[in-house]
């Protein structure tokens, strides 16, 4: 739902998107802006434990199975995934094609500062799932 609601919103703002500047220093903002804002939302997303997009949620699902910290195992399935798509365009194309340095960065980096993030809000919140706190409440009883 969360993943369905994101896609109308960026088709519904891809209109004033447009106008905004494009020269390579503002694309450089813009990135960054939309990467942390992303890699934000992910950790709360991950920490509030919704149900998200597919490759956000495999990897949380197997960091809790596994055991492994989440940003390796987020980075290592982000990396699998570029080389996948730069794989299969190349094969079915004849070149590598929607493949940046943007691209290659994040999938790099994302797990990480994700890891980082979540930590910090850790130290400063407490999240729970209505599930936990229906728990407590009935240990408290």
């Amino acid at each position: 739902m969360i993943g369905f609601i994101f896609s109308k919103l960026l088709d519904f703002h891809e209109f004033w998107i447009q106008a905004l500047p494009t020269e390579p220093a503002w694309c450089v903002v813009y990135f960054i802006i939309s990467y942390l804002l992303i890699c934000f939302g992910v950790a709360l997303s991950n920490r509030c434990g919704l149900p998200i997009i597919p490759t956000d949620l495999f990897p949380r699902e197997l960091a809790q199975i596994t055991g492994i910290p989440y940003p390796k195992i987020k980075i290592s399935f982000d990396a699998i995934c570029v080389v996948t798509t730069a794989a299969l365009t190349f094969f079915f194309l004849g070149h590598v094609r929607g493949i940046g340095i943007g691209t290659v960065l994040a999938a790099l980096s994302m797990g990480k500062v994700i890891g980082l993030m979540d930590k910090k809000l850790s130290q400063h919140f407490y999240f729970a799932t209505r599930k936990m706190l229906h728990q407590q409440k009935q240990e408290t009883k």
